[in-house]
């Protein structure tokens, strides 16, 4: 083999003998993959009509093809990276079939193609981005494919080609059964035998996909990649929250939280932070209009009982000096908070007598107020509504360890959100609301815009919370979060609080 190809293309390395090499292209000093055919057989044209029409991010840059000493070459961006790993996660899987079923779309809908050899060794990541390589059996969809049918057999991957493939058949389908193969292959489910749906790792939704995408009869998988895409994104956000994170142990550390605009947000994480890390949690709203909210959370739509005394006794405290010299049971038996009947009794939210003593605009009282809750909770969220008064917001971003922030995960909800808690002072961080994986930002975007080291994750939509959060009247609970996979996001939140807990380099001082 000669070192220098073409007089342009040094040789560094024989990838596959007689085959593939990695070359150095000395016209740009850029690396190049150089392959190499004996004969213009039909794969070589394959490949070459591949390279210069397909004008794709996601497939090699084509650089050249040339002729030497009777043999056919095609050179071609090199690209770093790996196969897809086998033995992945379900998330990772689907992440991963969204895109190959992306690009078949594209594949199919602008140029009237199909891959016809897709499998993981014909795949390439390179930092969560996905290539395609070898395009020598791809083919027009009005094409049907007969020739050299031995060869076709050869060059197809053994488990993740579809039947008719071997025929001469191929058809869109055909990639939709390759890319179901690679999702089982990825979570275990393919052995000397082939397909073994019995051994794939996942639950049942995602065994469907799998099963219909690798149905033997082409006209019994998904009719289009467009398809595949809807089913894989519909079971992500669920697939994602089956797996709830291991939780940190509690640091010893108490926090204070302070949550603008968004009550639920607030309750659901004071529910998950009593009921999954058995903390001693108190909710407390500082206007009437958030005292509403928080009560419809608390009794209407949970079928909360609340075992707080009342007394008829008034006024409760003379002066707030009194007032924070009394513990949890005394402010309880006062009406000032109330207590939850789940939880373990150990889910608290302030009482509406507790509004009439409540002075939010005072910065001295709400710093003695952040300081009660820390000496009696183990967490004590504070959460205003959006028309509140500002001195309160100000105030409770600048005396709380942190400030939670839950734009809605969109560009300009983020950048508006970011702008506004930056001028308040204190320690923000973010987690974006209702999130949707078919048209929220992606997380990686989020993370540039507010600072990896501020974003703690998102919560997903959901259409039943959406509506049961939104329509009084609908008592049934919204969700419980003992044992359901929507106390994922709210585990890794308490978990950056607790990491951020036992280091106080992580606390701001708010000038």
């Amino acid at each position: 083999m000669k070192e220098i190809l073409n007089g342009r293309f040094s040789i560094l390395e024989t990838v596959t003998e007689n085959r593939l090499y990695k070359a150095v292209d000395t016209a740009t000093g850029k690396m190049t993959a150089v392959k190499k055919w004996v004969n213009e057989d039909s794969y070589y044209k394959a490949e070459l009509k591949a390279l210069k029409n397909f004008k794709h991010l996601d497939i090699p840059q084509f650089i050249c093809n040339f002729e030497e000493e009777g043999e056919k070459y095609i050179a071609e961006e090199w690209l770093d990276g790996a196969p897809p790993l086998q033995f992945s996660t379900p998330e990772e899987t689907i992440d991963l079939a969204v895109k190959l079923a992306e690009f078949v779309s594209v594949l199919t809908s602008s140029f009237s193609y199909i891959h016809g050899d897709i499998k993981p060794s014909n795949i390439i990541v390179q930092n969560g981005k996905v290539y395609f390589m070898d395009f020598e059996c791809s083919v027009a969809l009005d094409v049907k494919r007969r020739e050299n049918l031995q060869e076709t057999i050869k060059i197809t991957g053994k488990y993740f080609t579809a039947p008719e493939v071997f025929y001469g058949n191929q058809c869109l389908q055909s990639d939709i059964y390759s890319i179901g193969a690679i999702m089982a292959w990825m979570l275990g489910g393919v052995d000397d035998n082939g397909i073994n749906l019995s051994n794939v790792a996942a639950d049942g939704s995602l065994k469907a996909i799998i099963k219909k995408c690798t149905a033997y009869r082409a006209e019994n998988r998904y009719k289009t990649a467009e398809e595949l895409i809807y089913a894989l994104k519909e079971i992500k956000n669920n697939v994602e929250l089956n797996i709830i994170p291991e939780k940190i142990s509690h640091p010893g550390e108490r926090f204070s939280v302070y949550i603008d605009c968004n009550v639920f947000f607030a309750w659901e994480l004071a529910e998950v932070a009593t009921t999954y890390f058995g903390m001693k949690t108190c909710v407390m709203a500082v206007s009437q209009r958030t005292q509403k909210k928080l009560n419809y959370f608390a009794d209407l739509n949970r079928n909360y009982g609340t075992q707080s005394v009342e007394e008829e006794i008034s006024p409760y405290f003379l002066s707030s000096e009194s007032l924070f010299k009394k513990d949890c049971e005394k402010w309880l038996s006062k009406g000032l908070i109330n207590k939850t009947s789940d939880g373990e009794g150990k889910l608290f939210y302030s009482g509406s007598r507790f509004i009439g003593e409540a002075e939010p605009e005072n910065e001295g009282y709400i710093s003695d107020l952040v300081k009660w809750g820390k000496e009696n909770f183990d967490c004590v969220i504070f959460v205003t509504d959006r028309y509140d008064d500002k001195p309160a917001v100000k105030n409770l971003a600048c005396e709380c360890d942190y400030t939670i922030a839950t734009p809605l995960a969109n560009i300009d909800d983020i950048e508006a959100c970011k702008d506004y808690y930056e001028s308040l002072g204190g320690n923000v961080l973010y987690s974006v609301w209702e999130y949707n994986q078919q048209s929220s930002l992606p997380e990686k975007s989020i993370m540039l815009m507010v600072g990896e080291e501020k974003y703690i994750g998102a919560i997903f939509y959901s259409d039943e919370k959406n509506y049961k959060r939104n329509f009084a009247g609908k008592i049934q609970p919204i969700f419980k979060t003992k044992g359901r996979e929507e106390q994922a996001g709210y585990v890794k939140i308490i978990n950056r609080l607790f990491r951020a807990a036992g280091n106080s380099e992580e606390r701001c001082v708010c000038k």
